[in-house]
C-alpha cells in the first residue's frame, strides 16, 4: 500500500536586512577630497514604514504561493547617491522561538523567485543560484520618496515534500555611492564599470 504525504506550507520568511558597515564610498579626485558617506547614510525600511532591523517573520506561504512585502530604501544624506542591493536566498529549519533559521545546503534556491522592482538592474554575471546583485538605474536624491526593491516573492509550484514546514530566508544588504565621479567610485568601491549617460541614468553595467 502506497503511503500518501501531504505537501505543508512553507513555515515563514525570514528578512534579514543590512547597511553595509564602516564608512561608504568616498571618492577622491581631482585633488579633493569629498564627504564620507557614514552607514545613517541609506536606510531600509519595510512597506509597513517600519526600520527593518534585524530579523522578521512573513506569513506563511504555500506552494505556487506569493509573498508581497516591499522593501525599500530612502536616501537620509544630504546628498545624491546610487545603490546597490545584494540579495541572498535559502531554505532552512526555523530553530525553535529564535529569529534565525539554520541554513539546508540540500535544498533548492531556484524554487524561490525574486520579484524586483522594474528600476533596478541585475548584474547578471554575479548571479548564482542563492545570490543576486541589482543597481538602482537612478540617483537617488536626498529627501525623495523611499524606492522600491523588492515587491514580493514566489515560491514553487512544484515542490515536494521535503520543503514541508521549511523556511525561507532573505537576506538584503544595501550599499550606496556618491553621485561625483561616479564611474570611477563605482569602480573603485564595487569593482565593476558603470555606463551612465548624460542625465545621470545607470544604462549598463559590465565587469
Amino acid at each position: 500500500m502506497k503511503k500518501k504525504y501531504m505537501l505543508m506550507g512553507v513555515a515563514a520568511t525570514l528578512i534579514t536586512t543590512t547597511i553595509i558597515g564602516g564608512s561608504l564610498a568616498a571618492f577622491q579626485a581631482d585633488g579633493s577630497v569629498r564627504q564620507n558617506i557614514n552607514t545613517r547614510s541609506l536606510k531600509m525600511a519595510l512597506s509597513d514604514g517600519r526600520a527593518a532591523e534585524g530579523s522578521l517573520y512573513l506569513n506563511i506561504a504555500m506552494p505556487g504561493g506569493e509573498i508581497e512585502q516591499d522593501i525599500k530604501i530612502e536616501n537620509t544624506a544630504d546628498t545624491p547617491l546610487y545603490a546597490r542591493v545584494t540579495i541572498r536566498k535559502y531554505w532552512g529549519d526555523p530553530a525553535g522561538d529564535s529569529s534565525d533559521l539554520e541554513k539546508d545546503y540540500d535544498m533548492d534556491a531556484d524554487k524561490i523567485s525574486l520579484e524586483v522592482n522594474g528600476d533596478w538592474m541585475e548584474d547578471v554575471s554575479a548571479r548564482d543560484q542563492e545570490t543576486a546583485v541589482y543597481y538602482y538605474c537612478r540617483p537617488i536624491s536626498p529627501g525623495a520618496d523611499p524606492v522600491d526593491v523588492l515587491d514580493s516573492l514566489k515560491v514553487a509550484a512544484d515542490l515536494d515534500n521535503a520543503y514541508a514546514d521549511k523556511g525561507i530566508g532573505l537576506e538584503v544588504e544595501a550599499e550606496a555611492v556618491q553621485t561625483y565621479a561616479a564611474e570611477d567610485a563605482i569602480l573603485s568601491e564595487w569593482g565593476v564599470w558603470a555606463d551612465i549617460a548624460d542625465d545621470g541614468t545607470i544604462t549598463a553595467i559590465e565587469q
